[in-house]
């Protein structure tokens, strides 16, 4: 079984989903607007946090080799 990663946006998303899906009911364009709205902002945050989570595991590795390179050099 996959290990499944919490998103930080997963609830707003859910919230602008809800929130479009209630404006497209009752005809009410801006509940859609702002429903859709705040799906793209979760969306975002989402992509924000994996662009973070990649540079620290890039980090880590970078610094890795580094420690590789002073245990050569000696």
């Amino acid at each position: 079984m996959a290990a499944q990663r919490d998103e930080p946006g997963m609830g707003e998303k859910i919230k602008g989903t809800v929130k479009e899906t209630a404006g497209k009911v009752t005809g009410n364009e801006d509940t859609e607007r702002e429903g859709e709205a705040q799906q793209k902002r979760a969306q975002k945050s989402d992509e924000a946090a994996r662009h973070e989570e990649e540079a620290g595991r890039k980090r880590a590795e970078q610094d890795g080799h580094k420690g590789d390179q002073v245990r050569r050099e000696n």
